[in-house]
């Protein structure tokens, strides 16, 4: 079990200012808890325990911790799309390259078809990129938000709303 603890002196602190429904966690707050998940694997239980000197509402907190659990998922839904048509676009611009740099190879130079070849190339090695590198990094940040929305929220003060 990992223990992430969290010091306010008002409920207040933990959401943004600007928000006055207070569904929203501050910035700061939010940094800090990524920093804290960062240095534990997806295998840990997770309890965040917030200490507080005055009255707090429980539900209020958990429904901004979700909020921000849901702002998340859906950016890295969009990156997910988004890496997907990359991925499909830099590809077909590679075959593109590619076909033309091995059809005008007699046409042109060896200097022209080869940077032809050369863009192509780059083209499908980004494609590859983001399969190889960027694909598993949302596939490993959608298994970490699973994870943070079993995280176990205590409170640890006298007056509980």
């Amino acid at each position: 079990m990992y223990e992430i603890n969290l010091k306010i002196q008002d409920e207040k602190e933990l959401y943004n200012p600007f928000d006055e429904s207070c569904r929203t966690l501050n910035d700061n707050v939010s940094d800090y808890l990524a920093g804290q998940y960062g240095k534990k694997g997806i295998s840990d239980e997770i309890v965040l325990k917030i200490k507080c000197d005055g009255p707090v509402n429980f539900e209020r907190i958990r429904g901004a911790f979700q909020e921000l659990i849901r702002e998340q998922e859906v950016h890295n839904s969009n990156q997910k799309r988004l890496n997907r048509i990359k991925q499909l676009w830099l590809l077909c611009i590679g075959i593109v390259f590619v076909a033309a740099a091995i059809l005008l190879d007699g046409v042109f130079g060896s200097v022209p078809v080869e940077l032809i070849s050369i863009v192509g190339s780059f083209a499908v090695w980004e494609a590859a990129n983001i399969w190889i590198v960027e694909n598993p990094r949302t596939r490993l940040a959608k298994r970490t938000l699973k994870k943070l929305n079993s995280t176990k929220i205590v409170i640890e003060q006298s007056d509980v709303v």
